[in-house]
Order: structure tokens, then sequence, then C-alpha cells
């Protein structure tokens, strides 16, 4: 697996993981996203992609005036081996801490899987897209804590 700077050469792959990740999970208004929806949606963001030979398995888009992680898509067949952590590992190395994130309440998989991660629980608040949780992250952590 290979982890690069997301390009405009990408945009069809990243709006087609977020879509396909949405509809998978569940926890999202069910809305179908067009390339210029998913353009908006990153606009402005520092993307990195990961990519399986040539296909491209997922993405992290962060805003880094407030090192803010807006979005982190993975496709469903590629869910749950390790690629979520790499690209959130990734974009800790590169862009820093402290980092932060809001995730949808109901999604509580993705919850748990930034809590391994880390990530604390600040506030809950209300968005468009329904409750969710601020979550944020202060310090690295050792090899073993990261274990968990």
């Amino acid at each position: 697996m290979k982890i690069e700077p997301g390009t405009n050469n990408y945009l069809s792959a990243l709006c087609d993981i977020f879509n396909r990740s949405r509809d998978a999970n569940g926890s999202f208004p069910n809305q179908l996203y067009t390339m210029d929806d998913c353009l908006a949606v990153i606009d402005g963001q520092e993307v990195l992609v990961a990519r399986i030979g040539e296909e491209v398995a997922g993405f992290v888009s962060m805003w880094k005036p407030d090192n803010f992680l807006h979005h982190l898509f993975v496709l469903p067949k590629f869910q749950r081996a390790g690629i979520g952590k790499m690209l959130v590992t990734e974009s800790i190395r590169q862009f820093g801490l402290p980092m932060s994130l809001k995730c949808i309440k109901a999604n509580t998989q993705a919850c748990r899987f930034y809590e391994r991660l880390g990530f604390q629980a600040q506030e809950e608040g209300v968005g468009p897209e329904g409750p969710y949780i601020h979550y944020s992250r202060a310090k690295k952590y050792s090899f073993f804590e990261q274990a968990r």
C-alpha cells in the first residue's frame, strides 16, 4: 500500500469512495454526491490517498488552518485492513498534533476507531447530517499505547 498526496487525477475515485462508503455505512443521509459536490466538500483541503496497486482504496482530507480531519473514507472491500489507521497516522505525521474531527454519533464503529487511535470526545452537537461527537487528540502515544 502507498499513501500519497491527492491530486485532481484522483477526483473520480475519491467521489466513488465517498459515495460507496457513506452508502454502505448506513449512518449518513441517503444522498448521492456528484463530482461537483465532491470537489466542493474537499475544496481547500489537503488530501492523502491510499493506493493498493493502481486502485485507490481510501482517502483522508485535512483542513490545515484548524488541523481538522474533515473526511476519512475507505472503500468497503478494504475496510478493517488497517488503511484508515495508516491514513490517520500519516496525517498526524504530516500535519502534527493537536488534531480534531467530528464523527456522526450513529456511526459507532467509526467512533470506536477514533477512540482506539487516542482521540478523546470533547463535546456533542448537531450538524446537517445529525448528531455528532467532536473529538481531539493532543499528544502522540507510544507504540504500546497504540497497540490497544
